[in-house]
């Protein structure tokens, strides 16, 4: 079965079997087996170039600001795992981003969305970390500094996306 194929059957089963959340405001992802969902936490010879927001598979997962959604991003090649790939502005300032481990509706993917509005569904990802603290991943890029905490990896300008959540 194609990539493509595989995508469209993980995002409908997805939508078929997401349960609906009230919860807008979600955790960083504390230290479990796996490390630390802190933005700059350690992975080894790398750090984490995002934060780890808590999430509970089939929860509904939402816009944390206003955004446009580019297009389907895979944190991995050849795995389940999905999310999208977006930009923002934020007072005046462009900032590119990825939120990985859901499954996007297909109606949000090429347009705009704002700040609480549901773009997809939760994934687990207990199946490729067994004991992990289920989370989305959402990390952002670019080259306004003012008031950010940041790390620059393999010339690229990672943000720490707290404060504009």
């Amino acid at each position: 079965m194609s990539k493509s194929v595989w995508n469209i059957i993980i995002i409908l089963l997805g939508v078929i079997l997401m349960k609906k959340s009230k919860r807008r405001v979600m955790p960083i992802r504390g230290t479990d087996k796996w490390g630390s969902g802190a933005f700059g936490a350690s992975r080894g010879s790398r750090p984490h170039l995002g934060v780890d927001l808590v999430v509970e598979p089939g929860e509904y997962i939402y816009a944390p600001f206003d955004m446009k959604i580019e297009r389907i991003s895979y944190p991995y090649s050849n795995s389940p795992y999905m999310g999208l790939a977006f930009s923002t502005n934020n007072s005046g300032h462009l900032y590119d981003g990825r939120i990985w481990y859901f499954n996007p509706l297909p109606s949000v993917i090429g347009t705009s969305v704002t700040k609480g509005e549901v773009i997809g569904v939760a994934q687990d990802l207990t199946n490729k970390y067994p004991g992990i603290t289920n989370h989305v991943h959402l990390q952002l890029q670019g080259s306004n500094l003012n008031g950010h905490d940041y790390i620059v990896y393999k010339n690229r300008i990672y943000l720490d996306p707290t404060k504009l959540i």
